[in-house]
């Protein structure tokens, strides 16, 4: 289980670190995204400045090749090739070669008959390299009907006009005569690459690199040569080929890079599509999202650190102070009031500190005093119990003193003089506990004064173990007893017994107080045992004995009473002192 310690540091790291690590990281990305979106955007413009550009080259050549169609030196050599003479058609050669030297840019032209017979060559390679043997090159021309046709740059030399010297763009083109319109043979230009440098020469403050793309994702152009037949990653080439305009992040030539795609207005054979692609290494243009995601990263590791320091300059001071208060908490929980806080260097724990000593010392004070005040309210209680000796009963005595005198009854008035002293003696004296003979002492004066009252209505017997006999007990709690027997429990018809009997059980001692009177009626019963009272008669009582032991004993203590129409019992317990054996 997390100390709070522990708790509190990883709610540090939570809501603040993780919200700088996420608000990083999505600034980051949101950067990454609008910046990629943005160049990808100037880009595209550049794209079509450049496709347009392209364009204008070619259509340069296309004029150039109108103009060669339409000679009349080039027109003549094809109908009349077989008839002129050999001066002839040196000259025309001668004149043809002239015209190509017009455009620096053409490498070489290549004239072919309607079947497919070079029949000149700008070069003085053999002729049966540069045979048309292209039948679907040838088919595309005828198709074409005197529009241009294009191959790109083959580095595996897959047509036969590619030079070992480098790449070209091959144009070619029907002929067709320019008074009757029917074909008379094929031209073929090989044009050099430098006629596309210039436009895709990169002068930005970010480098930059464009090429041409055919369809089967091989570069068809490059200023580095060495790129022309690289082929682009496929799952790469798949995005361009499946999009007009659009960018993405790739590797490229080892690097992270920006590209960007849009496809070209120029065609190849056969109606290939080309795209431009647009590479731009990424690091060049992700300085500010590199400075964003290394702020985030300082961010990170500071808030680690004020995390660290947080952790051993406050926060376990803090932990320390409530683990401790907690402890101390705990201990007063259990009754120690002894228990203190110490000082504290900081103003608010030793704040804290002080008003739990405060505390404790305040409930340690309130607890003695509500102690003190309970003792004084029991002692009170107890008293006033204590003193309520029944005045009827001096009241009845007194008479029956007074009428035996006048009976002249001495020895009776004797015997009613001694224990009446004897119970006044254990009645105002102010001790609480009077040993156990005592307490026999005294009922049995009150069972001998009652004898001689009601002219022996009832017999008595006590039974006490002896080892009792100097063990204390509450005085006054055996003569209530006897006396509700012998005011409630027997009539004159009928005599009865008073049976009191005595024992102990380890620390505990019992009174038993047994009659065999008429019992109480069941209502009454219920009343007693509810109450502990006695009749109304009885004001000093049962209820009286009962309370008396509990106040001074405690609840464990007190009566239980059983009555039938046999009798009544009533079982008294008290503590006594331990016993060994």
């Amino acid at each position: 289980m997390m100390t709070f310690q522990q708790k509190m540091i990883t709610a540090f790291l939570l809501f603040v670190l993780l919200p700088i690590m996420i608000l990083g990281y999505i600034s980051n990305r949101i950067s990454t995204d609008t910046l990629q979106k943005t160049i990808s955007s100037q880009t595209v413009q550049t794209l079509r400045a450049v496709d347009s550009n392209v364009m204008t080259a070619l259509n340069e050549v296309h004029h150039f090749s109108d103009y060669l169609l339409s000679s009349g030196d080039l027109q003549s050599f094809l109908m009349s090739h077989e008839e002129e003479s050999i001066i002839d058609l040196y000259n025309r050669r001668q004149a043809i070669a002239g015209i190509m030297y017009d455009n620096a840019e053409v490498e070489r032209i290549l004239l072919y008959s309607w079947s497919g017979e070079l029949l000149y060559q700008s070069n003085d390679r053999n002729e049966s390299e540069w045979s048309l043997s292209s039948k679907a090159f040838m088919e595309e021309m005828k198709q074409a009907a005197g529009a241009p046709v294009w191959l790109g740059p083959s580095p595996e030399a897959k047509h036969p006009f590619q030079r070992e010297s480098g790449f070209q763009l091959i144009h070619g083109r029907l002929i067709n005569d320019v008074n009757t319109l029917d074909p008379i043979g094929y031209m073929v230009l090989s044009i050099k690459l430098e006629v596309l440098d210039d436009i895709f020469a990169s002068s930005g403050p970010i480098p930059s690199t464009e090429l041409l793309v055919n369809n089967k994702g091989e570069i068809i152009y490059s200023v580095n040569r060495k790129w022309i037949g690289r082929r682009m990653d496929t799952a790469s080439f798949e995005k361009v080929r499946s999009s007009e305009d659009g960018y993405m992040l790739d590797q490229w030539n080892g690097e992270k890079s920006l590209l960007t795609f849009r496809p070209s207005d120029f065609k190849l054979s056969g109606n290939e599509n080309v795209w431009l692609v647009s590479i731009k290494p990424w690091d060049a243009l992700s300085g500010d999202i590199d400075y964003i995601r290394n702020t985030t990263v300082v961010l990170g590791l500071f808030a680690i650190l004020a995390a660290v320091l947080f952790n051993f300059l406050y926060l376990r001071r803090i932990a320390g102070f409530i683990q401790l208060m907690s402890r101390k908490m705990k201990e007063a929980e259990k009754g120690d009031l002894s228990v203190r806080m110490r000082a504290y260097p900081l103003k608010e724990l030793n704040g804290l500190s002080n008003r739990f000593n405060e505390m404790i010392r305040r409930i340690g004070e309130l607890i003695l005093q509500i102690k003190t005040e309970e003792e004084k309210s029991r002692q009170a209680e107890f008293k006033v119990l204590q003193q309520q000796i029944n005045p009827h009963f001096l009241y009845n005595t007194l008479e029956s003193i007074n009428a035996l005198a006048a009976m002249n009854g001495q020895k009776d008035i004797s015997n009613m003089t001694i224990n009446l002293g004897r119970l006044l003696r254990i009645s105002i004296n102010g001790k609480y506990e009077v040993s156990i003979s005592q307490e026999i002492n005294h009922v049995k004066s009150y069972l001998e004064i009652q004898q001689i009252r009601f002219e022996h209505l009832f017999t008595y017997s006590i039974e006490v173990e002896d080892t009792m006999m100097n063990e204390l007990v509450l005085k006054l709690i055996l003569q209530p007893l006897v006396e509700n027997s012998i005011n409630h429990a027997f009539h004159e018809e009928k005599k009865g017994c008073i049976h009191i009997i005595g024992t102990r059980n380890g620390s505990t001692g019992y009174f038993y107080v047994q009659d065999t009177g008429k019992g109480f009626p069941r209502n009454v019963l219920e009343r007693l045992y509810e109450k502990r009272d006695g009749t109304g008669k009885n004001g000093h009582g049962i209820r009286n004995v009962h309370e008396r032991l509990q106040l001074y004993y405690g609840n464990r203590y007190g009566m239980v009473i059983c009555s039938s129409e046999k009798g009544t019992t009533i079982k008294v317990s008290f503590p006594l002192a331990e016993r060994d054996g």
